[in-house]
């Protein structure tokens, strides 16, 4: 089955095709020198069936925007407690769907959960605490979504099993060169790019001073453009 992923600034993305839709990271506020502009209001967000939640630092979800998306598309809204506490008073106990693995863990805890026909697989990864990773399944097609992770040095491919696409944020020193040389994924997307980020990595000036060795095939998305896998 086709997927197609669009870049709604930062680290959020949409992901649909026909077994659903959801959003991750997409409804945020610009934090000034780590990442790009919100590119999507929550208002027009039209319908879907999941908004998940990395973390609950502010450029990965803005409660105002966030809320305004759940009720504008109907979506169940999910993440770690951190963030899913921010709508508890504003959305419905049904609406709502904590995942919360354990810290501390190497490799990193799981919890799983699916919504309509989403699966989910939550990773408590390494960028403070309350920290998740995502690995999301849509009609068969594979998505590991690794927001801030710092270190994916401890993640264990076998858990991964296939990725057919990996959205990854290439922190210095985390090791992503090497995790994605081990986990060979079908295409992999940056992500957490401001504009001048993204020009540089199309001159190709980015990478080299974060990751080595350098992947190829690697694309980055400007805010509003999509890619089909």
């Amino acid at each position: 089955m086709r997927l197609k992923i669009a870049s709604t600034g930062n680290a959020g993305v949409r992901l649909e095709n026909a077994a659903g839709r959801l959003y991750i990271d997409s409804f945020f506020r610009e934090a000034s020198g780590v990442g790009g502009r919100p590119n999507l209001r929550g208002a027009d967000a039209g319908p879907a069936d999941l908004i998940l939640v990395t973390h609950a630092h502010r450029d990965h979800v803005y409660p105002r925007e966030t809320l305004e998306a759940a009720n504008a598309s109907g979506a169940v809204v999910a993440g770690p407690a951190a963030a899913i506490g921010y709508f508890e008073n504003d959305l419905p106990a049904a609406r709502l769907l904590t995942l919360e693995p354990a810290e501390g863990r190497e490799p990193p805890a799981t919890a799983s959960a699916t919504v309509g026909g989403i699966a989910v697989t939550a990773f408590r990864t390494y960028h403070g605490v309350g920290h998740n990773s995502y690995l999301v399944e849509m009609g068969g097609v594979r998505v590991f979504h690794d927001a801030d992770n710092e270190r994916t040095q401890p993640m264990d491919l076998d858990s991964l099993g296939r990725v057919d696409l990996l959205l990854l944020c290439p922190w210095a020193g985390s090791g992503a060169g090497d995790f994605v040389a081990r986990l060979n994924p079908g295409k992999w997307l940056l992500i957490h790019m401001n504009a001048d980020e993204i020009a540089d990595h199309r001159a190709g000036r980015f990478l080299p001073d974060l990751v080595s060795p350098v992947p190829e095939g690697v694309v980055a998305l400007a805010p509003g453009e999509t890619l089909e896998i």
